[in-house]
């Protein structure tokens, strides 16, 4: 009998790693063309649909095996619910519940994200050992290859999908040439570790030399540098770890030549140094504007952040004024392009300290793993540090995006899994150890995994809805028949209902509404969405073009000055306002709004305008 019970409870271990193995590849893998988000919000149910189910297992892991208070994992436990905790109070606080939770449009980075995160994170850090290590490198490479090969069909033109897509072919399975570059980055640095391990087979190996070639020709192809930088970062930070183990004599020489290799990088991303010509681009550089506007934010509200993904409703506020001047006045940003900044800026100083503390300990428990295992120990730990410090390299000009962020909270997991692993083994009986017996069979797991899984997958069914609800509304937008203008009605009042329709799909769907001549429903949806959001400037901007276009002049102006509050530096708003003092006869007020323009845009289009009108007054 006890030897059955012992089957039963590997066989039980074995189906848990093979289905998380499985869910995030296929978290990064997965999208839904009929979406009208086709990547993050189909990345973000399947997210939390995975972590939900693995909640019960941590919650059990928990029961089965008390944390230690004396022992180290109880400061890896600790330290990412401190960052969920401080994140779900700013949440809590942030003007919009919807954005703060579920994420903003196409990013999807609200709290609910982070938590599907972290539930994974920590079952990493109380389950993992060498085994399932490397079990989660040959996903990895499997999922390279999948996605280096998709790319590379991109790229040829054969594409199974006829995406609607502005930038370069190469999107992969995440939907912007940078973040497939990214991505592809991050995998072929695990695919480049595996090929030294010795308990990985040929065949593996094999396919990693693949996927690396594929990777390679896609990042370039992608015409995105941020793989390549990647890619030559985290090799530089190998290079450093193999020569200050093995190479006594020149390990120094060698850690120089790095950082001053990685110091000249960065350098050139900004234009600046003798690799500018190599690594410069304009959306790179660009970021300097996103980063000075997040720590403008941080600065107005340093406690609890200006809200949970709220970037996008703030960054015209606190935008430098040379930004519009240079990429036009209706240009924003929906995110500070550099993960620790915008959480720091959209959750506060308690959220972005957390995280800090989290990404070094991590890095410090890392090399000490390194520096404590030998053999293919040792090579495992390497590739998922080198693979880990890549990922937070690219996170440090880019985007959250969960098909690319699952790998690093999983390669995090991962490292302080094996970290814990390895001082849990020096302590106790490998046979006994927790790592090999993480669950006895009962039903305290499945129960606590249900319990959460019922209002995700609730949540899940509201938000697919509204994705299809949207994309219908898009598809029958340009229609001129009344059959297709009711199916557009029919859709856009489904969107409407829905507590968790996107805020900006209402938006789009009550203009759509418009064109389709339900004028005055349209006006009362854009109006209650201004009352919902008050310094949402798109739903704003779209109320004073529906009031100016019916002759509701007066609204139109107290709107206009509202947001001029959000917006200070956009003069096509204040042209706008001018004009339409003029046309009421508020001579002064024209004057006043048109000489605005003249103090921070006299050379611009607009400047040209307002100074014709001050020339007529």
């Amino acid at each position: 009998m006890a030897s059955l019970n012992k089957q039963r409870i590997v066989n039980k271990d074995s189906n848990s790693n093979w289905f998380l193995n499985v869910g995030v590849a296929s978290i990064t893998l997965y999208f839904n063309q009929k979406s009208e988000d086709p990547f993050n919000t189909p990345k973000l149910i399947l997210l939390l649909l995975i972590s939900g189910w693995f909640f019960g297992h941590l919650i059990n892991s928990f029961k089965e095996n008390p944390i230690n208070p004396k022992k180290q994992e109880f400061i890896s436990i600790l330290i990412p619910i401190l960052f969920v905790s401080t994140l779900l109070f700013s949440a809590l606080l942030t003007d919009s519940q919807y954005v703060a939770f579920i994420g903003d449009t196409q990013r999807r980075n609200g709290f609910l994200n982070y938590f599907g995160l972290i539930v994974i994170f920590l079952y990493l850090v109380r389950s993992v050992n060498f085994k399932f290590s490397i079990s989660m490198i040959k996903t990895a490479i499997i999922t390279g290859l999948l996605l280096s090969a998709y790319g590379f069909m991109q790229i040829m033109g054969n594409d199974f999908v006829k995406w609607n897509n502005p930038y370069n072919s190469m999107i992969g399975t995440v939907g912007n040439p940078n973040f497939a570059s990214a991505l592809l980055a991050v995998l072929s640095l695990i695919a480049i570790g595996s090929i030294f391990v010795k308990q990985i087979s040929n065949f593996y190996k094999f396919i990693s030399i693949l996927v690396l070639v594929l990777s390679i020709f896609s990042i370039i192809k992608s015409q995105s540098r941020q793989g390549l930088v990647t890619i030559l970062f985290a090799m530089l930070f190998c290079l450093s770890i193999i020569s200050y183990l093995y190479l006594k004599r020149f390990k120094y020489v060698i850690i120089s030549i790095s950082v001053l290799l990685s110091f000249m990088s960065i350098l050139g991303m900004l234009q600046k140094g003798p690799l500018a010509a190599i690594l410069y681009k304009d959306s790179v550089s660009i970021r300097g504007y996103y980063w000075r506007a997040a720590l403008e934010m941080l600065q107005y509200k340093p406690f609890t952040g200006i809200g949970i993904d709220r970037y996008n409703m703030y960054f015209k506020e606190f935008r430098d004024v040379s930004y519009p001047l240079k990429y036009g006045f209706e240009i924003s940003s929906s995110n500070a392009h550099n993960t620790v900044l915008q959480l720091f800026a959209t959750g506060g100083i308690f959220v972005g300290l957390s995280y800090l503390v989290l990404l070094t300990y991590i890095l410090i428990n890392g090399l000490k793993l390194i520096k404590t295992t030998k053999g293919d120990q040792q090579r495992v730990a390497l590739t998922l540090l080198t693979a880990w410090v890549g990922f937070q390299a690219q996170s440090l000009i880019s985007i959250d995006n969960v098909g690319i962020s699952i790998w690093g909270w999983v390669l995090g997991g991962l490292i302080l899994g094996l970290k814990h692993f390895l001082d849990d083994k020096n302590q106790l009986n490998h046979s006994t150890n927790k790592r090999n017996r993480i669950v006895n069979i009962n039903l305290f797991q499945p129960l606590i995994s249900v319990l959460l899984l019922i209002p995700i997958i609730i949540i899940s069914s509201f938000l697919y809805r509204s994705e299809s609800d949207m994309y219908q509304v898009r598809s029958f937008s340009n229609s001129i028949t009344d059959a297709d203008k009711n199916i557009l009605h029919e859709h856009a009042a489904n969107l409407m209902k829905n507590p968790l329709s996107d805020p900006f799909y209402k938006l789009r769907a009550s203009l759509a509404l418009h064109d389709a001549g339900f004028v005055d429903e349209s006006y009362l949806e854009i109006n209650n969405l201004v009352k919902a959001d008050p310094r949402n400037l798109d739903n704003l901007q779209s109320l004073v073009y529906l009031q100016l276009s019916s002759g509701k002049k007066i609204e139109a102006i107290n709107n206009m000055v509202e947001i001029s509050k959000y917006d200070p530096w956009n003069a096509q708003n204040f042209l706008k306002l001018g004009q339409t003092y003029l046309e009421l006869g508020e001579d002064e007020k024209a004057k006043i709004t048109f000489a605005k323009i003249l103090t921070f845009a006299p050379n611009s289009e607009q400047g040209k305008l307002a100074k014709l009108n001050l020339d007529k007054l």
